[in-house]
């Protein structure tokens, strides 16, 4: 028993701990990294391989598959490399500026000049994402669980003098989504399950501000802004026998209204200082389908394909308290992901995965592919092993490798207010990616 407490007490630390780690970026803001043994086999197959204790997080069905109590926490590092390299990035604006803006009437004479500031940087970051997970009986047919997760984030980051400072410098969005779930055990076949999701998120955008008063000295903007959301995901798991078993899941979308604060520094007189800020902004729904087949006692292999309702983000827009406003239009369209992946039991102690993954962006050309979510399509290849020191603990490791498709954006945006097009900028850049992610987990058997 005084072992169990120390396992307990371990692992309890550890998820809260986690909770307050910020998280990392993945396709368009989606994060699938909620289980360092499913990172072992590119998440196929969701959470049917009964492997861990994630099934309160991708489909709470699949709780059934288990008894007794459990307890579970990890984290997954994420190191991105995304290099954006200065592909004819061009400001336009009028050559007689300074008559324009002080002698109403003077007509522009536009010039279109190549874009000031260091041609190539690396927008990548290196993160952590956290999964901690609890799940217990209630009776013979229905358990409970609780999963604390980071299911949408995203993480650029890049100088101050870069070539698109005034398209951005620092995007950072974590959330942490806690979610306690039902599942229910109908017959010997059919199990389903339900839960609630109470949704934190916290944002952090700033970049430059172009000084027409001063075109070599910028200003600079940072808003920030916070707020909860609540949701609902409900699954259905069958077993056709022991050995196969199919799960269809769904996560409902998330509204979000935040508020927070811009400030503007070193810009033009009048304009700097804190004023409020507030967004609304909608994280997608989406339904997983998957396949679980275990073809004797040592290997098993499992599939599953993700559709996400990416379609709803078709702007993202700030109002301010000054009655001014930034919008960008996103214009995404709804994804696919698509995994296959195998299993292996050495012996009682040792399990080995891989897996790979196809992941589609929702960024639907370079128009709409801006430096805050430079996404592009994505492989993904995967490796992980447990470790069982005893039938209670499972220690996992998970490595995976990502393959960001080259890409590239063609963004204008204006570069002052009013009037439109007086004073605009063309981002040109090529994109290269690639990710290296490892993850370390540990879950208790009570």
């Amino acid at each position: 028993m005084k072992q169990q407490r120390r396992h307990l007490l371990f692992i309890l630390g550890l998820a809260g701990a986690l909770t307050a780690t910020s998280s990392a970026q993945a396709s368009g803001l989606q994060i699938s990294e909620q289980s360092v043994t499913g990172l072992g086999r590119a998440f196929a197959g969701g959470s049917l391989p009964n492997d861990d204790v994630s099934a309160v997080y991708y489909n709470p069905a699949d709780m059934m598959l288990s008894k007794g109590m459990q307890a579970q926490a990890g984290m997954t590092f994420i190191g991105i490399s995304m290099e954006a390299d200065n592909a004819g990035s061009t400001i336009r604006l009028p050559s007689n500026l300074g008559a324009v803006l002080t002698r109403p009437g003077t007509v522009p004479v536009f010039v279109t000049l190549p874009s000031s500031g260091l041609a190539n940087d690396d927008g990548g970051t290196d993160k952590v994402v956290p999964n901690a997970f609890f799940a217990m009986d209630i009776n013979d047919r229905m358990r409970f669980g609780l999963g604390m997760t980071a299911p949408f984030a995203v993480s650029t980051s890049y100088s101050q003098g870069w070539v698109g400072r005034y398209h951005a410098v620092d995007s950072d969005l974590k959330t942490v989504d806690i979610n306690p779930s039902i599942a229910y055990r109908v017959n010997d076949n059919l199990s389903i399950g339900g839960g609630v999701s109470a949704q934190y998120v916290d944002a952090t955008l700033s970049q430059a501000l172009f000084n027409p008063l001063s075109p070599t000295r910028d200003g600079y903007a940072e808003v920030t802004a916070d707020g909860w959301g609540f949701g609902y995901n409900l699954g259905a798991t069958y077993e056709f026998d022991p050995s196969t078993r199919v799960g269809l899941s769904y996560r409902s979308r998330i509204h979000h209204s935040v508020d927070g604060d811009r400030v503007i520094s070193d810009y033009i007189p009048g304009r700097n200082g804190e004023v409020g800020a507030k967004a609304k902004v909608t994280l997608p729904d989406w339904m997983a389908l998957a396949a679980y087949r275990r073809i004797n006692d040592q290997w098993a292999v499992m599939g599953s394909v993700r559709w996400t309702n990416w379609s709803l983000f078709k702007e993202l827009k700030l109002d301010f308290a000054d009655g001014t406003q930034s919008l960008t239009e996103e214009n995404w369209e709804d994804s696919w992901s698509f995994n296959i992946g195998v299993s292996y039991d050495y012996n009682p102690q040792w399990t080995f995965r891989a897996g790979y993954a196809y992941d589609q962006t929702p960024v639907p050309s370079a128009e709409f592919r801006t430096p805050r979510i430079p996404d592009s399509d994505r492989n993904v290849f995967s490796l992980g092993f447990s470790y069982h020191p005893s039938s209670q603990l499972s220690v996992d490791f998970g490595y995976m490798y990502i393959d960001f498709a080259s890409s590239r954006t063609d963004n204008t945006i204006n570069l002052i207010p009013a009037p439109a097009g007086l004073i605009t900028d063309t981002l040109q850049l090529d994109y290269n990616g690639s990710g290296n992610l490892i993850g370390v987990q540990a879950s208790y058997k009570f």
